[in-house]
């Protein structure tokens, strides 16, 4: 996936671009990627932090302070694993990156920050969830948080740099790092929700869908024109690009190529690894049919 997302990194900057991927979702090779670890999303997805709030709070608290050290290396050794590699990540980041860009809220600070932040915002989120569901809208506010993209948008930006950090600011380059976050979440949760809904997850877009009554098929689609219409949001936003002159423009487009890049490798990653259908990956993705567990809203649908 790294290398669909940057391929023109160096080996340096592929390392840290592989590092900080492994940090959110380890691949222990088998056969195709069938056996996964997910050391830091499945901590809280399935893992002892799911109904942890204040063992959540405390964890995201660690990464946090990795990331406020000015750029000096501190003595980390009795942190866990994970705090430890997203530190040694920063790090990289923070001594390969000019410090006014490390001050720009479009690079890895605020991202990774954001990131990091959000699984305490999601189980506060879920505690909200026990008494009333969220619209569509809102979790999708709350999801462009949690999906983990962002970061990556950071390291694309990382290799190689944009040298005009004003870029980040325009309302363009802006709708298309939000479109490129809306389109990752949307397709992995049509992918995943046979898996998450077996796990009871609430907050995935489709299961939104189904509770609010739709029927299965119709919640599938419904998503499904949610990414049509971000598809549609892409290219008037690239019709809005300013220009910057033909140097920062061409750095702007190669950037622009990397936030399509993680779409596209995310797509491909979700049937690659198994991690969704395991045998069954060539046939879902040869057919496009799943099988999902009836409600209400299907029996009703089926009898009319």
């Amino acid at each position: 996936m790294d290398s669909k997302v940057i391929p023109d990194a160096s080996r340096l900057e592929f390392q840290t671009i592989c590092d900080w991927g492994n940090w959110v979702s380890l691949l222990t090779c088998a056969v195709w990627y069938r056996n996964q670890v997910f050391p830091f999303d499945d901590m809280f997805d399935n893992g002892g932090l799911k109904d942890d709030p204040i063992q959540a709070q405390q964890l995201v608290n660690s990464l946090l302070n990795g990331m406020q050290d000015d750029r000096t290396v501190s003595d980390d050794s009795e942190e866990h694993p994970l705090v430890q590699v997203h530190n040694s990540v920063w790090r990289r980041l923070a001594k390969a990156t000019p410090i006014g860009m490390i001050l720009n809220a479009a690079t890895p600070v605020a991202p990774t920050n954001e990131y990091s932040r959000c699984p305490s915002q999601v189980c506060k989120g879920d505690e909200r969830l026990l008494g009333e569901y969220p619209t569509l809208d809102e979790m999708l506010a709350l999801r462009r948080q949690s999906a983990g993209v962002s970061p990556l948008f950071a390291l694309v930006e990382y290799v190689p740099a944009v040298t005009q950090d004003s870029v980040f600011e325009t309302r363009s380059i802006k709708e298309i790092e939000r479109i490129g976050i809306d389109l990752v979440l949307l397709q992995n949760d049509i992918l995943s929700y046979c898996k998450e809904e077996k796990e009871g997850v609430a907050h995935n877009m489709v299961a939104i869908c189904r509770r609010a009554g739709m029927p299965a098929q119709m919640a599938f689609d419904h998503i499904g024109g949610m990414l049509l219409s971000c598809y549609h949001d892409w290219y008037l936003a690239l019709a809005d690009l300013p220009s910057w002159g033909q140097s920062v423009d061409s750095e702007v487009q190669q950037y622009i190529r990397g936030v399509q890049n993680v779409v596209k490798a995310n797509l491909h990653w979700s049937f690659r690894s198994g991690r969704y259908f395991g045998e069954a990956n060539e046939e879902v993705r040869k057919t496009g049919i799943v099988t999902v567990q009836p409600q209400s809203a299907d029996v009703e649908l089926s009898i009319l």
